[in-house]
């Protein structure tokens, strides 16, 4: 047998294990924990997206003094508590100061088994009065659609 048709095999010496820096797995780390955050993230706001819809449509509609679409919004529990003319009052009531540009500064969502998923979304918005009110919508979860509980505004 001649060197040319055996086969070649590898030798320990010959094969060396790359041994990464410390430099370089500190890096791949903190590019791990950064990817792990920016997923996070996404999933919050897809998770969020849906309850944030429908308070945006509520307090577009009373800013709009549409008592009608923001009647439309409601749970069933809340429209057996408020009658359709008690919220066209209180839209054309405060329709009117509300007319600024919505600030959404928080929203969460909560989810128990045995219950109905709730949300929660907070927003600023700046009164034609020159005040700053907080406007908070409380959501829940009727028959697979995020229905308004209620909400409520006061001064900042």
């Amino acid at each position: 047998m001649n060197n040319q048709n055996k086969p070649k095999t590898a030798t320990a010496s010959a094969v060396k294990k790359q041994k990464w820096s410390r430099k370089k797995k500190i890096w791949v780390i903190v590019g791990a924990i950064i990817t792990i955050i920016i997923v996070l993230v996404i999933i919050t706001n897809i998770a969020t997206s849906a309850p944030s819809k429908v308070s945006n449509e509520l307090v577009s509609d009373i800013q709009a003094k549409n008592a009608t679409g923001a009647y439309g919004l409601l749970s069933s529990d809340a429209q057996k508590v408020v009658p359709a003319s008690q919220l066209k009052q209180t839209v054309d009531q405060i329709g009117p100061i509300l007319s600024g540009t919505l600030k959404m500064i928080s929203k969460e969502i909560n989810g128990q088994t045995g219950s109905a998923a709730t949300a929660k979304v907070v927003y600023e918005i700046k009164g034609n009065d020159g005040i700053t009110y907080k406007f908070t919508v409380n959501l829940t979860k009727e028959n697979g659609q995020w229905k308004v509980l209620n909400f409520d505004s006061s001064k900042k």
